[in-house]
């Protein structure tokens, strides 16, 4: 069994939490002089870099190899993910759901079917996820939390239906977990806590409040631009299929090793700091920058030969 980085992450959450606490409620309270407002963007940005990371801790977490004992690693999921901007428990489903259904018809983001999508709606919706339409959604989830039960439960059985490989039971079941009582209270009082922290820190900014959307923004361009890169293109037909994203080192770092992203959804069991001791490149695996941009050459029809199911 491969050991979790149980200092690691724990320092990398304390670095990244103060930082986030910093630039919402003490920026905002300091009398800095003009010489000093170059700073100020400069940690904006500083922390705006620090997306990817902040969101593989909570995505261990979210696989539980965050930190050792289910209470323990719970509570720092619900922590980071608060910071972060999304209930917890709600990105957990989302996130499971991902590897449940990856490339499934209801989750090719990037594939649209000319017959019953046009064009210009199927660019228009992909380039919108892809710029900060992710981001925007997960912030979404905390106001539409808050909608009644049965409503909440439509919505994810259209996301959730039976196919090949995938039950009906099953389906229902990662669905009533997330909507059980204990479960739904949960993502409601993290959903309160997000808009408490974001209400309160504009209240603070008042008309230096482009400093906060310039955060959220900026978080929202990075997560949205790196969530479905890895898989934007690969064939319809592998499940677990996605592109281990070559990178220079210092790069692997600031990701914490999630570009080997097929590495992961082939082993969802190991700790990132794992992923780099356990991947293997083959030939149709592309570099991480080269994955990312390559989006904004817009989605693709489903006949297209990058995405068809192979014979």
């Amino acid at each position: 069994m491969i050991a979790i980085p149980v200092r690691t992450n724990l320092l990398l959450g304390g670095v990244f939490l103060s930082a986030n606490a910093f630039v919402l409620f003490v920026l905002p309270s300091l009398a800095l002089p003009i010489a000093l407002k170059f700073a100020v963007v400069v940690l904006v940005v500083l922390v705006v870099l620090t997306t990817p990371a902040h969101w593989a801790l909570v995505h261990d977490a979210i696989h539980s190899h965050a930190l050792p004992g289910r209470k323990f690693n719970e509570a720092f999921g619900r922590i980071m993910a608060i910071a972060f901007g999304v209930p917890f428990r709600a990105a957990r489903f989302a996130h499971l759901r991902h590897h449940r259904y990856n490339r499934a018809p209801t989750a090719r983001e990037e594939v649209f079917d000319p017959a019953s999508q046009s064009r210009f709606g199927a660019f228009a919706f992909h380039y919108l996820r892809i710029s900060i339409g992710l981001y925007a959604g997960e912030l979404a989830l905390c106001a539409l939390c808050f909608l009644p039960r049965p409503m909440l439960r439509r919505r994810l059985r259209s996301l959730c239906p039976e196919i090949d490989g995938v039950s009906r039971a099953s389906a229902d079941g990662a669905i009533d977990d997330a909507l059980r009582p204990a479960s739904l209270r949960q993502i409601r009082v993290d959903a309160a806590c997000i808009l408490l922290m974001l209400g309160s820190s504009a209240f603070l900014f008042g008309s230096a409040w482009m400093l906060l959307a310039a955060l959220l923004v900026g978080r929202g361009l990075i997560i949205s631009h790196l969530d479905h890169a890895p898989h934007h293109g690969t064939p319809i037909d592998q499940r677990d299929y996605a592109f281990n994203l070559r990178a220079p080192r210092w790069l692997q770092l600031a990701l914490l090793n999630f570009n080997f992203h097929r590495t992961h959804h082939e082993n969802p069991q190991l700790p990132w700091s794992a992923l780099n001791r356990s991947h293997t490149f083959c030939a149709d695996d592309i570099s991480f920058v080269r994955a990312v941009f390559r989006q904004w050459r817009g989605p693709i029809a489903i006949d297209d030969p990058r995405v068809a199911a192979r014979r």
